[in-house]
């Protein structure tokens, strides 16, 4: 596709799978709701006016579909924010899971690190807990991870591509992330049971739309 840059597109919200994402309730408040893949297809033609400013996009899990993701949306699009938002794995008992949490930085596995935007592009009337560092793995971990995980706080497999992506554009990029387990041998049971109430905290994120719908 060429480039489409729609200009009133303001806010774009990346998320990994469609099964993180409460597609039905969003689209219901006229925020479009897109894989990347339909984008490439120049789903955006599509976009109704009465949208928001708001598009949320399905990247694919992983950071190479992460990383695909937000280099196709840096070269076709022109928003002023993105907003990284997607479940995590704790490395400790500090905190438990079904929690907001806010990282400063993000880093990968090979020690590079990105300071992260302590500011949010939208309303946050939910509490959040902050933490120092988001580690984006390779390949998620069952059982006991890494040590060198554990100097992290959050784990999460995408959020550094994009942090990586964007830092070298005007393009304000941020991250917020949902607790769902303690990256242990339970990890997937953990997942899955917190996974409805993760779409239910994003219906929560944007309930200030139902309230006024002229936001």
């Amino acid at each position: 596709m060429g480039n489409q840059r729609p200009p009133d597109i303001q806010l774009i919200i990346t998320t990994a799978l469609k099964k993180e994402t409460p597609i039905e309730w969003l689209v219901s408040h006229n925020i479009p709701v897109h894989t990347i893949e339909a984008l490439k297809s120049g789903a955006l033609s599509l976009l109704e006016k009465k949208h928001r400013g708001i598009l949320f996009v399905i990247t694919g899990a992983g950071l190479k579909a992460s990383k695909e993701a937000a280099l196709w949306i840096r070269e076709n699009l022109s928003p002023l924010f993105i907003l990284n938002i997607g479940t995590c794995g704790l490395t400790g008992k500090e905190h438990s899971p079904g929690q907001w949490i806010r990282p400063k930085s993000v880093s990968n596995e090979d020690g590079q690190q990105l300071k992260l935007d302590d500011r949010l592009p939208l309303p946050m009337s939910e509490k959040y807990i902050g933490v120092n560092s988001l580690l984006s793995v390779r390949k998620a971990s069952l059982g006991d991870i890494p040590e060198a995980w554990k100097k992290h706080n959050i784990l999460d497999m995408e959020c550094f591509a994009q942090a990586e992506v964007f830092s070298s554009t005007d393009i304000t990029f941020h991250c917020i992330k949902f607790s769902t387990d303690y990256s242990d041998s339970n990890t997937y049971s953990d997942f899955n049971r917190n996974l409805e109430l993760f779409r239910e905290e994003i219906k929560k994120l944007f309930s200030s739309l139902e309230l006024n719908p002229k936001a």
